[in-house]
């Protein structure tokens, strides 16, 4: 395994840390990092994410750091780049500008641990000004979607 690099978000946006989950997989990182890299299967175990397509390879021609991919989540289509990519320890991307939040790096880091992987996913972003939306934003809709996709992560590793 390669040794570990290390994520600033800083270096992408100015945006505060927002959320942050974490989820304890019994099993090993490499079996974890198969599914969480699988930019596809992201529909087996993300709600609310009903299509992936890669867009854009990296410059090497790659789909990992550099490269670009369209979600459809909910009736949203987010338009991602992955700026940090460190198998089989995470990788960070981030999502264009929407109507909910602006500035976003997401975070999913993976760290081998005692019984298993611990799976770390943190947001960063701006609200934009709507304050009911911020709310519903940051304290329900999604918090309630990274612990629901971090638990059905632990579930399609276990199967």
């Amino acid at each position: 395994m390669s040794s570990q690099r290390t994520f600033n978000p800083k270096t992408i946006t100015s945006a505060p840390e927002q959320l942050r989950k974490t989820q304890i997989i019994s099993a090993p990182i490499e079996a974890v990092w198969a599914i969480v890299a699988d930019h596809g299967g992201m529909t087996q175990w993300m709600p609310m994410i009903s299509h992936v397509e890669l867009t854009k390879p990296n410059a090497a021609g790659e789909f990992s750091e550099g490269c670009e991919r369209e979600c459809q989540f909910g009736p949203d289509l987010l338009k991602e780049k992955i700026i940090f990519w460190d198998a089989p320890y995470g990788y960070a991307y981030n999502i264009a500008d929407m109507h909910l939040v602006r500035d976003h790096v997401g975070y999913i880091q993976l760290q081998p641990v005692s019984g298993g992987t611990k799976v770390t996913w943190t947001q960063y972003f701006h609200p934009n000004s709507n304050f009911a939306m911020n709310f519903i934003a940051r304290n329900v809709m999604l918090p309630g979607v990274m612990s629901k996709a971090l638990k059905n992560l632990s579930k399609k590793v276990a199967a």
